[in-house]
């Protein structure tokens, strides 16, 4: 009897998230079914389907936004940081977990504050036109970058503490000097937690809008997300055409995180328990 009561009660909290996942596909389809709908259709941005499918939106959306341009812009600003963020972090993490100092530990604090303070976008936006750099791609790789350095240098000094150093003490006994040690012994370990690094870095590069609104305003070096704006104005808004450009962003973001999805979970534990 007691059997039959915790299967039956298993079976109710498996159909419970079942129910609560496929929630969250419900903001997936209202925007799928209203990028295929008319203008005036997809007014109310409701969950019934289109009374006639109009493809016609992809085509008038990638022309009319350039979402190739855009798509190049976004990908600019979004894979730059990204690796440098791979390669300083990683580098800079070997270095804070191999020695634990006082400065060191120091450092890691303030790298785990980072992951805590605001960004305040007034104090960026005057920094950058003091440096020239205003307006220009580069600038906002460098914003990106400072912004995503904290939690990659975190992730990585909790991964490279379950790495045991007797394996640099070997290598320093064959003869290899610390670049050497880091690229050809240590790096290749770090496999999952760098996987999981560029995942959310190049995730999080990739949907920010507001650094890209305030320090791209030439419309050339636009991103995706920010192509939202040539369909929806004070007095108008095509919908259906904002929804297509949704997906064309998300489309992106859904291609990445299927090819690293089974390296996210071992990466994020590993930099978050070990310390």
């Amino acid at each position: 009897m007691v059997t039959n009561k915790r299967t039956i009660w298993n079976i109710g909290k498996e159909i419970f998230a079942w129910v609560l996942s496929l929630l969250i596909l419900i903001p997936i389809v209202v925007i799928l079914f209203n990028a295929l709908k008319t203008s005036s259709e997809a007014i109310n941005m409701s969950i019934a389907p289109p009374s006639e499918f109009h493809w016609e939106n992809f085509g008038e959306v990638w022309r009319v936004g350039n979402i190739l341009r855009s798509y190049v812009n976004s990908l600019i600003v979004s894979v730059f940081p990204v690796l440098i963020s791979v390669l300083c972090a990683s580098m800079c993490a070997y270095v804070l977990a191999r020695r634990k100092t006082k400065g060191n530990l120091a450092i890691y604090t303030y790298f785990a504050l980072g992951l805590m303070f605001p960004i305040s976008m007034v104090t960026v936006v005057k920094v950058t036109r003091i440096l020239g750099i205003y307006n220009t791609q580069l600038g906002v790789v460098l914003v990106y970058t400072a912004l995503i350095l904290p939690l990659s240098v975190f992730l990585f000094y909790g991964f490279l503490n379950s790495i045991p150093k007797e394996l640099d003490e070997a290598a320093i006994v064959d003869g290899a000097g610390a670049l050497r040690i880091f690229f050809q012994v240590i790096f290749p370990m770090l496999k999952p937690v760098t996987v999981t690094v560029i995942m959310i870095n190049f995730l999080n590069c990739w949907n920010e809008f507001t650094i890209p609104l305030y320090m791209l305003p030439d419309p050339d070096k636009a991103v995706v997300v920010q192509q939202v704006y040539n369909f929806y104005g004070t007095f108008t808004a095509s919908w259906n055409l904002v929804s297509v450009t949704i997906l064309y962003a998300i489309v992106p973001v859904l291609a990445v995180y299927i090819c690293g999805q089974k390296y996210i979970i071992s990466g994020m534990v590993a930099g978050a328990v070990k310390g």
